[in-house]
């Protein structure tokens, strides 16, 4: 084989290893801090965490009509509190997991903040009584 075909390679060789080398320790800093939750668990979260704002949401819209909405407010209530259930679970496999930047402990406080600013004040007191039980 051409010996300029041989050194060409072997450099081609050489860079690769030395991007791949300089690369690992970026790449291995990349993604959330652990303790991360499993998949399942942060679908979980997500889908709580969603509903827990929705549920906020719509509640914001029936305060900006006026008065009082109380059927309203007792099925965006129990939307909420099917929201909690999941965050509950999930906050019981481990409050330490690390989901977005915030520990499940921080998205429980969170959460209740919310639930109380947007006046779900029962699913609220669900989520803070069933996060304390151990």
């Amino acid at each position: 084989m051409n010996p300029a075909v041989v050194r060409a390679r072997r450099s081609r060789r050489l860079a690769t290893l030395a991007v791949a080398a300089a690369l690992a320790p970026a790449l291995a800093g990349c993604g959330a801090p652990p303790p991360q939750p499993p998949l399942k668990d942060a679908n979980l979260i997500d889908s709580a965490t969603s509903g827990i704002s929705t549920a906020c949401g719509q509640a914001y819209v029936l305060g900006a009509f006026g008065g009082s909405h109380p059927a309203g407010m007792a099925a965006l209530e129990a939307s909420a509190s099917a929201s909690v259930a999941k965050l509950v679970l999930v906050a019981h496999r481990n409050p330490r997991w690390i989901y977005l930047g915030s520990s499940v402990r921080q998205i429980v406080a969170e959460s209740a903040s919310m639930l109380d600013a947007c006046g779900l004040r029962r699913a609220r007191t669900r989520l803070l009584r069933d996060t304390r039980r151990g």
